[in-house]
């Protein structure tokens, strides 16, 4: 259980600095972008759809980060008022729930990336995989972080809650 945690505390450092880089490349090309088209007068073709593509890695990392960090918005006003066994009932469903979610993200986006594999994007000519890539990197890391969630409520005495910041 330990060797798993400290795996999943690796993957999220990991992913962490993945994310610090996107978000500096995303600023860079769009401050870039703005200079060229107001100042220069001379726009870049493909600063605008590789912005969307690291939006859309962004989002995909940053929304594993805040499953692990049980950042996602949660309903719990029913919750509260169960009994202890209940409470742990209802926890367990819902980790279940998400973890079959997550393990649809990575079946049909890799579903996606069959598809996509050869096409090109317009500006960028790169593979459509790169950016679609991002739902099953995304799902992985997720239901990865769901099996956590699942062994700590299973088994707390041996692991303690996930995130490593």
């Amino acid at each position: 259980m330990r060797r798993l945690k400290k795996i999943l505390d690796i993957a999220q450092t990991a992913t962490e600095y993945v994310l610090c880089l996107l978000v500096t490349a995303m600023v860079v090309i769009v401050f870039a972008q703005v200079i060229f088209r107001f100042i220069l007068r001379a726009s870049l073709p493909w600063s605008e759809e590789a912005a969307r593509y690291l939006m859309v890695w962004i989002s995909m990392l940053g929304a594993s980060i805040g499953a692990r960090a049980k950042g996602h918005i949660g309903v719990e006003a029913v919750v509260l008022l169960l009994p202890p066994f209940l409470k742990k009932a209802a926890a367990v469903a819902a980790t279940l729930a998400a973890a079959a979610f997550f393990a649809g993200m990575i079946y049909y986006g890799l579903g996606v990336l069959k598809v996509v594999r050869m096409q090109e994007s317009p500006a960028m000519e790169i593979s459509m995989a790169i950016p679609y890539s991002s739902l099953a990197v995304g799902g992985a890391l997720m239901l990865l972080y769901s099996v956590e969630e699942l062994l700590f409520l299973f088994l707390p005495q041996t692991l303690k809650r996930g995130g490593a910041s």
